[in-house]
């Protein structure tokens, strides 16, 4: 095999790719260099802000042209979509943090489920004393009550002037009561038949 400068005349297509491989590093080195220059990146931001600048009115037509178009076909515009991203953004935000508090809040009444049952059953327990005392009092202040009825009826009798006394009235004797007649008996109702039928 004769090989002159590292080619190999016998292998034609491993030649290209070694000269190839060699002038993409010759390209890759002379690139690199040329872009780390402070020349290049003024250059690049020139040609940048000369193509914002031109395209700037024509982005702006587009814009409105797509706009009318999306709106012609009911369908939203990118700017429409992006406020609507951000208003679910927004609502998923607030739901997390509803639900961080819902689950907050039941961790607290699980804690305080015992102590809640235990207030409820004393207060339940103090109204039944009350109710208790409740009724007491009723029945002594409807005794009450009528004693002091009572007793406003005695006033009311004491106060009055006495009425004067009935005059004695004759003692009429009762009639003397006669016994009623006694039915007759078969054979006098026959006589009583006999002479009403003569």
């Amino acid at each position: 095999m004769s090989q002159k400068n590292g080619f190999d005349l016998n292998d034609p297509v491993g030649n290209l790719r070694k000269a190839r491989d060699a002038t993409l590093d010759a390209w890759a080195k002379a690139m690199i260099d040329l872009v780390n220059t402070e020349t290049f990146a003024r250059w690049v931001g020139a040609t940048l802000d000369s193509y914002l600048i031109a395209s700037a009115p024509l982005q702006t037509l587009i814009d409105t042209s797509m706009k009318t178009s999306l709106a012609r076909l009911n369908m939203p515009s990118r700017d429409e979509l992006t406020t609507l991203a951000r208003r679910i953004t927004n609502i998923e935000m607030r739901l997390d943090d509803l639900d961080v508090k819902v689950d907050q809040l039941g961790h607290a009444l699980r804690a305080q489920t015992p102590v809640l049952v235990e207030m409820l059953a004393e207060q339940m327990e103090q109204n039944k004393q009350e109710d208790i005392e409740l009724n007491g009092m009723e029945s002594r202040l409807a005794l009450l009550d009528h004693k002091t009825d009572q007793m406003l009826r005695l006033i009311e009798r004491l106060q009055a002037p006495p009425e004067p006394p009935e005059p004695p009235q004759k003692r009429r004797k009762a009639p003397r009561q006669v016994p009623p007649p006694e039915p007759p008996t078969p054979e006098e109702a026959k006589e009583d038949h006999a002479i009403e039928g003569f």
